[in-house]
């Protein structure tokens, strides 16, 4: 139980690394009218678009679930500066 715990914080923590840069990588693009939120989650789908293989297709769902299922989090960071 301890190890699972200690390989989820890792995971979480990797995942929230990973979310910040691709928020600063969005931040950067110009910006586009409707909703924040959901332009910003078409443009992790769209970065991650090309990605081969069953390992990868699967951190790409799990990110996105992540992200969907933070979404006030999330849209707090794409508002902030």
């Amino acid at each position: 139980m301890v190890e699972f715990l200690i390989e989820w914080s890792i995971q979480f923590n990797k995942m929230e690394k990973f979310l910040d840069e691709l928020i600063r990588e969005f931040k950067k693009k110009k910006k586009v009218r409707g909703n924040n939120f959901h332009n910003f989650v078409v443009f992790v789908d769209f970065c991650l678009k090309n990605i081969k293989g069953d390992k990868y297709l699967d951190i790409k769902k799990s990110l996105l679930k992540y992200i969907i299922a933070n979404e006030e989090t999330i849209t707090l960071k794409l508002v902030r500066n």
